[in-house]
């Protein structure tokens, strides 16, 4: 797994269409086609084969909790994004680890972006030192 983790004054994604790649995607339902937030933890987040899932969760969760302790702003971001590895996890394994780091972290404010989808991303960081943190875990 690994996680690119950037404190954001603000942060905006909106859905593009449905991804197409890999062939065997299989995009959540769209409830929501845009995202904002301010002042946040942005958590982008590629999910792969070999990942322990619960483990996993429980190790981003922490390192965003470390995160969010250090710069004064609880609000989260997670944001699926397979293009920090060239190997990518099924769509189910993707959507369970992302409910079971919602779930790590469901007594903060969260944003969760759609998995299975093309966005427009905009991120504004916040320009201080330690404002990206890139972690990978491995099995």
């Amino acid at each position: 797994m690994r996680a690119l983790l950037c404190h954001c004054r603000n942060f905006k994604s909106a859905i593009t269409g449905l991804s197409t790649a890999p062939a065997s995607i299989e995009p959540e339902p769209i409830t929501k086609d845009q995202y904002e937030a301010a002042d946040a933890i942005v958590a982008l987040i590629t999910v792969e084969p070999t990942d322990l899932i619960q483990e996993f969760a429980a190790k981003v969760a922490l390192e965003i909790r470390k995160f969010i302790e250090q710069v004064g702003h609880s609000n989260v971001v997670l944001f699926p994004f397979g293009h920090l590895s060239n190997q990518l996890a099924d769509s189910g394994t993707t959507k369970d680890f992302f409910a079971r780091l919602e779930k790590e972290l469901s007594d903060l404010k969260i944003i969760r972006v759609h998995f299975g989808s093309d966005k427009s991303l905009l991120l504004d960081s916040f320009g201080h030192k330690g404002n990206f943190r890139y972690r990978e875990f491995n099995p």
